[in-house]
């Protein structure tokens, strides 16, 4: 039997109208714009999958053309038949700081690097007493966030705390090896060597794979601006925005994600993908 194209036409009309669609949240891992496709760490998609790291295949290559690791990313899945795609693709907005009960959002530092560059080495000091480089742990996977150990909101610092703690379990034996994870303080003055040591017992920290570094404010303060974060003392503690980045092998930028509602599995995956990705 030989099918018209209006027949087929209506079938595939039929297919479309059959197609099942669900809404995603996730980070963005790696982006392929000439496959269109994009990695994401999603969390669970409500009656369709678990929470995962998935590659999806975009309806439009423009829609994720502009992507970066680390990006935060809402979309819609259709799956039709046996195929699937996402659309719809959006970037989600950053946390943002409140001032009197409303939202405002802060500009960005001049000095925040692009994803792909370099980041300057640092020179502070670790829960130990001890010198602490960036240039210390090249050629590893490095995750850094920036918490200080008085913060109130148990949505912001202990929540990063908390991520950094479970991406530790995680990795387990790689920690240090490979893995190596950096908490700075915004608080240098109240965040002593002695705190800090402290609080990384809190977090049940191994020294070899996890440090809370602390330093002048001179060289905290370009560290912070370079990751793209903004911060100011307020009422004996400190109001600030939240980015946690990850730096490559080689000393680049991989990735950044603002805000602090990301799950410890999406920074895990992050952190795995540029494993595999050397």
């Amino acid at each position: 039997m030989t099918w018209s194209k209006a027949a087929l036409s209506l079938f595939a009309f039929a297919a479309l109208c059959h197609a099942k669609r669900f809404h995603g949240e996730g980070v963005v891992l790696r982006v392929d714009p000439a496959a269109k496709t994009v990695m994401i760490s999603h969390r669970a998609i409500p009656g369709y999958m678990d929470a995962m790291a998935m590659q999806f295949q975009a309806a439009d290559a423009r829609e994720i053309a502009g992507l970066k690791p680390g990006e935060q990313v809402k979309f819609d899945l259709v799956v039709s038949g046996k195929s699937s795609r996402i659309e719809r693709i959006g970037t989600m907005g950053k946390d943002a700081i409140e001032d009197d009960g409303e939202k405002v959002k802060l500009p960005e530092p001049r000095e925040k690097l692009a994803i792909g560059a370099p980041v300057p080495d640092f020179h502070l000091t670790d829960q130990a007493g001890e010198d602490a480089r960036l240039s210390d742990f090249k050629g590893k996977v490095v995750a850094v966030n920036f918490i200080y150990t008085r913060c109130p909101l148990p949505e912001v610092c202990p929540r990063l705390s908390a991520n950094f703690a479970r991406v530790q379990r995680r990795f387990g034996e790689r920690m240090g090896k490979d893995v190596v994870l950096l908490s700075l303080t915004l608080d240098p003055q109240y965040d002593t060597t002695a705190t800090l040591a402290a609080y990384a017992k809190i977090w049940k920290a191994e020294y070899r794979g996890w440090r809370f570094l602390t330093g002048s404010e001179e060289e905290i303060g370009r560290v912070a601006r370079a990751f793209g974060m903004v911060y100011w003392p307020e009422e004996g503690l400190v109001a600030h925005t939240s980015e946690t980045g990850v730096i490559g092998r080689g000393g680049d930028l991989a990735a950044l994600v603002s805000g602090s509602s990301f799950t410890a599995a999406q920074i895990g995956d992050l952190i795995a993908s540029e494993l595999e990705g050397n």
